[in-house]
């Protein structure tokens, strides 16, 4: 892979996969939902919706179906911290996908029509996916609320459309000049390219936008909730679900420690007796998609016979016998072979492997960790877990219990 940075402060990684006769283009800007200001709520996730409404060779909407064209595909997602724009086209077409991102972050256009169009098209998001989706707000977005105090770790990222129905293209251009300078953005190349001819066509398309100010990293850390329970009441489903949040160490600062926490995480999981479904993940959306505070997950949905209670009783005693005795070393070898073949078969596709490498860069500086990563797990010596199961004992936990809604 190779690294190289543009006059303006673009940062461009370069990831050849000879054999893929694809290539995947994406660009990260470090600003997402923990960016945004308490009385515009949503507004990081509106802003990308209206990335897709022109710039100033390209008309609305016109990005995706010029890739469409191609045989490709392409979106964009708001996450914590970054945003992300992508696409996978035919090799052959690389230019056209640096040519339609190099338009957006020199010139996007803001008119009335465009935020009402997309003020629409959110709405209709958030209702699909979450106010008319059994479970829609379980774990996410209603579980950060459980535990953390601060706006920016506690709030959704949708926000409220109609609140943002005021929002003005001037503020848009000023949202735009504040967050997406080149300087603030990774480009990624991964797949069936020419890195000199790349590099060639990027020097063309995006050495010219000017150079603007870095919004300095906002730093998160807050002190969390102790112990705090919400109740969710949901008509669309018949079984309860029960979720717990820990908070995760810092991987910029702990990566061990936050690595030994990946392998305590599938340790937790209820078994069948308790739970019908249950699951673990470090970070809401992957592990390693925020910076600090991140959020170690668990959910179940169980029977309505079982009470919350037995569930919280039996993570406890979990952790207790973990942080007592380690996990028996077969069950450490299993939990960390299954982590590191989920990674390889995940980022064996192209697309997912490039927004990886763009996000590791843009969130840590560090696009070489997707590949680091194998490594580093295998290294974890077994008594870090242990230490894990310890230190989240003594953490405080946030607990979201969905249950069925029946109207009465």
């Amino acid at each position: 892979m190779r690294r190289d940075r543009l006059g303006n402060g673009l940062t461009v990684l370069l990831a050849p996969v000879p054999e893929a006769a694809r290539v995947a283009v994406s660009v990260h800007y470090r600003v997402g939902f923990r960016n945004e200001p308490e009385q515009a709520a949503g507004f990081a996730h509106l802003f990308e919706h209206l990335m897709f409404e022109g710039s100033a060779e390209v008309g609305p909407r016109e990005h995706g179906a010029r890739v469409h064209a191609t045989g490709g595909a392409g979106d964009a997602r708001t996450h914590q911290d970054y945003t992300r724009y992508f696409q996978v086209l035919p090799s052959q077409s690389l230019e056209l996908a640096l040519f339609l991102e190099a338009d957006r972050m020199r010139a996007p256009r803001f008119t009335e029509a465009g935020i009402q169009r997309q003020l629409a098209g959110v709405a209709e998001e958030i209702r699909l996916s979450v106010r008319e989706r059994p479970y829609g707000g379980f774990p996410w977005p209603r579980l950060p609320q459980a535990l953390y105090r601060d706006f920016a770790n506690a709030h959704d990222g949708f926000g409220d459309t109609t609140r943002l129905a005021g929002i003005t293209p001037e503020q848009c251009r000023e949202f735009f000049g504040l967050h997406y300078p080149p300087g603030n953005a990774v480009l990624t190349v991964c797949g069936d390219f020419d890195p000199g001819l790349a590099w060639d066509l990027i020097n063309r398309h995006f050495g010219d936008i000017p150079a603007r100010p870095v919004p300095p990293v906002a730093r998160l850390t807050e002190q969390l909730r102790q112990a705090s329970t919400i109740v969710l009441p949901d008509r669309r489903i018949s079984l309860p679900g029960l979720a717990i949040g820990y908070p995760l160490p810092d991987p910029a600062t702990e990566l061990p420690a936050y690595l030994a926490h990946q392998v305590l995480a599938p340790a937790l999981r209820w078994p069948a007796e308790l739970s019908l479904a249950s699951d673990s993940s470090c970070g809401f959306f992957d592990y390693l998609d925020a910076a600090d505070p991140d959020t170690l997950v668990l959910t179940a949905v169980h029977r309505p016979q079982t009470q919350p209670e037995a569930l919280l009783s039996y993570v406890d005693r979990r952790l207790s016998t973990v942080a007592g005795h380690g996990l028996p070393r077969a069950e450490f070898e299993r939990h960390r072979d299954r982590l590191r073949l989920e990674h390889h078969r995940r980022h064996a596709d192209l697309l997912t492997r490039c927004c990886a490498l763009g996000r590791l860069e843009i969130l840590f500086g560090r696009a070489e960790l997707l590949d680091d990563w194998p490594g580093l797990l295998d290294a974890l010596p077994p008594d870090s877990v242990p230490a894990a199961a310890e230190r989240l004992r003594a953490s405080p936990r946030g607990v979201l219990h969905a249950v069925p809604d029946n109207g009465r």
